[in-house]
């Protein structure tokens, strides 16, 4: 699978997966070979345009207390033993 990587005013810069290594064809000449047009897709084996994106939502652990800690498992139901007193532990919980 040849791939297109950039193209430059002296010409368009191909790699090839199978030997490894980038090929040039400079501009105004065409490529002596198959250039695939969308990698992405061939990779996964989908189309990665057909699903719908989702956010991702990540909490910072290390900037919160132990108080809001405790707070939000509670706020995802979690229930954190009373015997973890220490940041690092309840961390470990959420993760």
């Amino acid at each position: 699978m040849i791939t297109e990587i950039r193209k430059t005013i002296s010409g368009t810069e191909y790699w090839d997966n199978k030997e490894k290594r980038s090929l040039f064809v400079p501009t105004g000449e065409e490529p002596g070979f198959e250039v695939t047009v969308n990698p992405e897709s061939m990779i996964l084996g989908m189309d990665l345009s057909s699903k719908p994106d989702t956010t991702v939502v990540t909490v910072p652990f290390n900037d919160m207390t132990v108080k809001q800690l405790r707070e939000y498992a509670d706020e995802l139901g979690i229930n954190i033993p009373s015997d973890i007193k220490k940041k690092e532990d309840i961390i470990e919980l959420l993760s």
